[in-house]
């Protein structure tokens, strides 16, 4: 009887000992590795996070892409600035071109001088009806330059009588005459170059501005 009892006593497991077990079963399984799943489950939630990241830059980029002027206005613009470039150089050439006439006609107006100096004697400007204005070399290309202008109607003629300086006073006459024509024709070229000069340094500024203003607009769309 009393071994029997015993026996009963030991084979129930108490309370506490069974307490004890469960926590070294919780212990055990936390002190477990990761599984496969776990991992699994970890790098999902990062490239999930990755993907929203993306798509937000996707969604800011397509508002930016909507908000760029159409290509066509682009082509457009840059069709124009090549438009300009080539007026501008076209503008230059002129210039250079012009300025190299201008340096010309300067050396043969000093070459004409002398030699209606040497016709006419050093009183050739009064002689000739010709007032003493602005130089050729002080002015512009075209400017309204009152070097050579036909006499009026009011300016005394030569004198038969005056002293000429050659015995051929008349062939002498038609070549300053010839020579008035010929720079009178110089200065009405120089003019009408001049012109064309100035109306096409107008266009290109006016074109480079629109083209510069039209260039912010589309910066100013793309910020």
């Amino acid at each position: 009887m009393r071994r029997a009892q015993t026996l009963k006593h030991y084979a129930r497991p108490s309370i506490s000992s069974v307490e004890a077990t469960d926590d070294l079963g919780v212990l055990k399984e936390t002190s477990e590795p990761e599984t496969i799943e776990d991992v699994l489950r970890q790098q999902l939630q990062e490239k999930t996070k990755e993907n929203d990241k993306l798509r937000s830059q996707v969604q800011a980029l397509q508002l930016q892409l909507q908000q760029r002027p159409p290509l066509e206005d682009v082509q457009e613009l840059n069709k124009e600035r090549t438009n300009l470039e080539i007026l501008l150089d076209g503008t230059q050439r002129e210039n250079a071109k012009t300025m190299a006439e201008r340096d010309q006609a300067k050396a043969r107006a000093k070459d004409l001088e002398a030699h209606l100096q040497k016709l006419a004697g050093p009183n050739w400007q009064e002689i000739l009806g010709i007032p003493a204005a602005p130089a050729l070399n002080n002015a512009l290309p075209g400017m309204a330059s009152t070097f050579f202008r036909p006499r009026s109607d009011s300016t005394p003629p030569i004198h038969m009588g005056m002293a000429a300086p050659a015995p051929s006073s008349a062939e002498a006459q038609a070549r300053i005459e010839q020579v008035r024509l010929l720079i009178m024709g110089m200065e009405q070229r120089l003019q009408t170059r001049e012109d064309k000069l100035v109306k096409g340094i107008e266009k290109a500024e006016a074109e480079s501005a629109r083209f510069e203003e039209l260039r912010k607009q589309v910066l100013s769309t793309q910020l």
